[in-house]
């Protein structure tokens, strides 16, 4: 009978030091991304107006999107930061020195690299096409729909059945409204001209029904030749609008990157006239690439971690992070030129991950087949040192044009 699986106290211990940064990364990560979109959002809101729901839900839209850009880059600097600060504190070379191998510190790290890459498929292969689909709908739907185009702000606006209006201004996120001017004909061909000082406009997105609520306004009423001019002013006044339901959005699957893997595959194997042969292939390649690039960034970040009190531990991270930034512009660069038939896929996606993976599996195996051997020591002691001269030139310069 076997032995259920359990991992070992110094397994759940790297586990443990890896784990708090890769947390604190992702959440970071996370929340710098959705913020730095959410400020385009309330701008995009801020002269349409909209309920603050609608935010809510495109943000969640795009949390797939951004997951599978955080989980990488966390897992990789998780890793890195846990490793540099083991070798900091000394602790790698005391479980090194006591027959514990570099490969065997590095299984925990491993078997989370196969957990977070099934969790990358599910995010790219299945998960990311419908939520992108979804935000794409959305801003559709903030874009293009009658009632969201009527109060953008100082624009005239005639899509209600034969009212013309005008909003001088738009405050607290499109619910109140200033300098309201709306001009219609009504069934007799009489003009009927209103204004407000406020309004606050309501809707129903499900029925697509729209209510203009105006304050404090005058209504001026005169025949088809201008005369007979009649004018009353209100306090308060509901207008009923008369919104033209927008066309429905276009079915998911307009572009590849809106089709789930299979569906990607289906498309490419049957040709399917509205996807390209090489965009469908270029796209297949690329989840492929970026979803089995997780399983070598353990192999990357524990040689890059490996260093001793005296070197500077920033460098490394920089360097790290600005090593995964260029790897994953190549596969984008790589895509795009696979999708216009200027490279092959493999040229484009498969090359550029052979060269990470091979390269990051050499480092490994140097930095656990030789004890106290850092791969990286000559790259980063010439980083530092070129630092180092670079700061004294720059401090012996500023000192002689400096005025006696």
């Amino acid at each position: 009978m076997s032995r259920p699986f359990r991992l070992s106290l110094i397994d759940r211990y790297m586990l443990k030091r890896v784990c708090w940064p890769l947390a604190g990364a992702i959440v970071i990560g996370m929340a710098a991304l959705l913020l730095e979109r959410l400020i385009r959002l309330l701008d995009l809101f801020a002269n349409r107006g909209g309920p603050l729901t609608l935010i809510l839900k495109m943000l969640g839209n795009l949390v797939p999107h951004y997951l599978a850009i955080a989980i990488p880059a966390a897992f990789f600097v998780g890793i890195l930061y846990a490793t540099l600060r083991l070798s900091n504190d000394s602790e790698l070379d005391v479980m090194r020195a006591s027959g514990l191998s570099l490969r065997r510190l590095a299984a925990p790290m491993l078997l989370m690299a196969v957990v977070l890459t099934v969790a990358s498929a599910i995010i790219l292969g299945f998960l990311q096409p419908y939520t992108r689909y979804a935000y794409r709908a959305l801003v559709y739907l903030v874009t293009e729909t009658s009632w969201n185009s009527a109060i953008e702000r100082g624009a005239f606006f005639s899509g209600f059945g034969g009212k013309t209006i005008l909003i001088g201004d738009i405050a607290d996120g499109g619910r109140t409204l200033r300098k309201i001017f709306i001009q219609e004909t009504d069934d007799k061909g009489n003009n009927i001209a209103l204004t407000a000082q406020t309004g606050e406009l309501t809707n129903d997105p499900r029925t697509f029904s729209l209510t203009l609520i105006l304050r404090d306004g005058v209504r001026v009423d005169s025949k088809p030749d201008g005369t007979g001019g009649k004018a009353s002013t209100f306090t308060e006044s509901k207008l009923p609008l008369e919104v033209v339901a927008p066309e429905p959005f276009r079915a998911r699957g307009d572009s590849e990157s809106e089709l789930a893997f299979f569906e990607l595959i289906r498309a490419y194997v049957k040709k399917s006239p509205g996807i390209g042969q090489d965009d469908a292939l270029a796209e297949i390649n690329y989840r492929i690439v970026r979803t089995l690039t997780v399983l070598f960034l353990p192999l990357l970040a524990i040689p890059m971690g490996l260093t001793s009190r005296r070197q500077p531990t920033s460098v490394r991270i920089v360097v790290g992070i600005a090593i995964l930034i260029v790897y994953y512009q190549a596969l984008n660069f790589g895509r795009d030129m696979a999708e216009n038939g200027r490279l092959s896929s493999f040229a484009g996606l498969w090359i550029p991950f052979f060269l990470f993976s091979l390269g990051s599996t050499y480092l490994f195996h140097v930095a656990n087949s030789r004890l106290n051997q850092d791969p990286f020591a000559v790259v980063f002691g010439t980083i530092d040192d070129t630092w180092r001269w670079s700061k004294r030139r720059w401090f012996a310069l500023f000192r002689r044009r400096r005025p006696a």
